[in-house]
């Protein structure tokens, strides 16, 4: 009897020890199932981003057929198949855009955004994607100014909140000129093609293409020596931050791959996306 006891004592504990290593096989076969679940849900539920843009600056971006389409539009499209975000590009004027973003309404700005001293200090910035040489333009008929040697004293648009005011000090220093500037509260090359104002600040890769496609009634009068430096902004918060070194890293690859100079040149019939590329 004694050794019948023992024999079933033997084989009860040799039975609670498989079953125990039967449920700590299942749970981690159950926990690695787990991780793979949450790591497909953090996935799938990627948010939306939402992005602004004005849509009405051919080529860079414009409206058609009620969409949003043009440089910055390829430029999201592509972002969104590396960094697996959908995004959603909405039009806003522009004296409302950066409100938009430090309302948290979008996530952030498609809009050749140049980098300067005052929006580094309250935004995050992607590394710049676009080196725009800058120019000076005026109407096609007129004869009074076909230099830079003939712009001292004429008037010039500057647009309210955008970066033409850094390209204005830089011109009427480096050509001893002093201009008088006119301030529009968003773009106003209707007032440079009838001769109320007599200059117009413009990038020289897409102006050349909007000249050239009839879009605009200007000629180009000489460069500025100044270009401006384009990059993607994000609110300074933990988000934003993650954000902006997602699209950063995205715009890394396409500068390696050669896709950000496909799609430069796609749009301006030049690749403008170094330095090297402008000096």
């Amino acid at each position: 009897m004694i050794y019948r006891r023992k024999k079933m004592k033997r084989k009860s504990m040799l039975f609670a020890l498989l079953m125990t290593g039967a449920m700590i096989l299942s749970a981690c076969s159950g926990g690695t199932k787990d991780a793979k679940s949450e790591e497909k849900a953090a996935d799938d539920s990627k948010k939306t981003l939402k992005v602004a843009t004005e849509g009405n600056m051919y080529p860079w971006t414009y409206t058609e057929n009620g969409k949003i389409v043009g440089y910055e539009a390829d430029m999201m499209e592509e972002i969104s198949k590396r960094t697996g975000y959908e995004i959603e590009m909405e039009a806003v004027d522009w004296s409302g855009i950066f409100g938009a973003l430090d309302a948290g309404r979008v996530d952030t700005i498609a809009d050749i955004i140049t980098i300067t001293d005052e929006r580094i200090d309250k935004y995050e910035f992607t590394q710049p994607y676009i080196y725009n040489p800058m120019v000076l333009a005026t109407k096609s008929s007129n004869d009074e100014i076909n230099s830079m040697e003939d712009i001292d004293g004429q008037s010039i648009v500057v647009e309210v909140g955008s970066s033409d005011e850094l390209v204005l000090d830089q011109v009427q220093k480096k050509f001893g000129v002093t201009l008088k500037p006119e301030y529009y509260e968003g773009i106003s090359i209707t007032d440079v093609e009838n001769g109320r104002v007599a200059l117009w600040i413009g990038g020289k890769p897409s102006l050349t293409v909007q000249i050239n496609e009839g879009e605009y009634d200007l000629k180009i009068v000489g460069e500025t020596g100044y270009y401006q430096k384009y990059a993607y902004p994000f609110p300074k918060t933990e988000e934003g931050k993650a954000l902006c070194k997602e699209f950063d890293k995205a715009l890394t690859e396409m500068r390696e791959d050669g896709t950000l100079k496909k799609i430069s040149e796609k749009w301006f019939n030049m690749d403008i996306t170094t330095e090297d590329s402008v000096e």
